[in-house]
């Protein structure tokens, strides 16, 4: 393979964002190589990641292990996706998180502090810092891109409108918040962050060597989201939202790994938590814009009535 067009996209990772970005990319036309744990190796296997990235036109980074087991895995296999970029030389976008820049105090930019608060925003920002200074010292092309909660069509692991949330709601049961669900918090939409993704991998020139918030819609509160997945159910009477006392989290936490994970991450829903993606809208014009709240509600309702057509959905 010689032209740009004749070469691969390699998605690292088929969860909820990776399998997306394949997908979109089938869609368009371009080749594409998946890379996910079923595929006979470890990321973290230097030999293994530099052959699944040989040959890559673009490398988009969506990999991730369980939640539970980041303190141990995270780093290694970054380590491994970073030595297949260098070997490649491949532009490398990485789907990261706000982890690393810890409690803000102000809407979150590009240029936020780094500042983390927790044992795996301090894993975050390490790896971030160690994906740039390959980029600064020439070894690698590296572009991260940095996104909120997710929700959406598929969207079952996350950490309030994921499987627990949808359970509920199509019951016409309360929604639920790991702290104050009147505060504003922003959501990425899944289609949003692979569509971000892909524009920063076509994009490589203009995008390596910097950290990009991808699009998000208007930042409304959790308990207004809520409200919105009720409206588009078409219930009656509004959905509450709750918030989880401590004590239960606590108990949760003895017998789900990821709820005690979670735990110290609660201080995002304790104070305002807005997500600011203007470098991005400024940056690509009409690649930028965001799924509305009103729409990406509508597809989840959608995909959610087609895929549990067993449990009618109570009025």
């Amino acid at each position: 393979m010689n032209s740009d067009a004749e070469r691969p996209f390699v998605v690292l990772g088929a969860g909820q964002i990776g399998a997306l970005v394949a997908q979109k990319l089938t869609a368009r036309g371009e080749p594409v190589k998946v890379v996910r744990r079923s595929s006979g190796g470890d990321l973290s296997d230097f030999m293994f990641a530099q052959k699944a990235a040989a040959g890559a036109r673009a490398i988009i980074h969506c990999a991730v292990p369980p939640y539970h087991q980041w303190l141990t895995q995270l780093e290694p296999l970054n380590a491994g996706v970073l030595h297949a970029a260098k070997t490649s030389k491949a532009p490398l976008i990485v789907l990261d998180n706000l982890y690393g820049y810890g409690k803000p105090t102000a809407p979150l930019t590009e240029t936020s502090p780094v500042n983390p608060c927790s044992r795996k925003g301090e894993l975050r920002a390490r790896i971030a810092e160690q994906q740039l200074d390959a980029h600064r010292r020439g070894d690698a092309r590296v572009a991260i891109a940095r996104a909120s909660d997710f929700y959406g069509p598929n969207v079952t692991l996350a950490a309030t409108f994921g499987e627990r949330f949808l359970g509920r709601v199509v019951k016409g049961q309360s929604g639920e918040c790991f702290g104050d669900p009147t505060l504003p918090h922003s959501y990425s939409y899944a289609g949003d962050v692979a569509d971000g993704l892909i524009t920063l991998a076509l994009e490589s020139e203009r995008s390596v060597g910097e950290v990009w918030h991808l699009p998000v819609a208007q930042t409304e509160s959790t308990e207004s989201i809520v409200k919105r997945f009720g409206r588009a159910l078409g219930f009656a009477k509004e959905l509450q939202t709750n918030t989880i006392p401590s004590l239960v989290l606590r108990v949760m936490a003895l017998f789900v790994p990821a709820v005690k994970e979670l735990l110290e991450m609660r201080y995002q829903w304790q104070l305002p938590f807005v997500l600011d993606d203007s470098k991005f809208r400024s940056s690509f014009g009409a690649k930028a814009k965001a799924t509305s709240l009103d729409d990406g509600v509508a597809a989840t309702v959608a995909w959610l009535k087609a895929s549990r057509p067993a449990a009618p959905l109570r009025r």
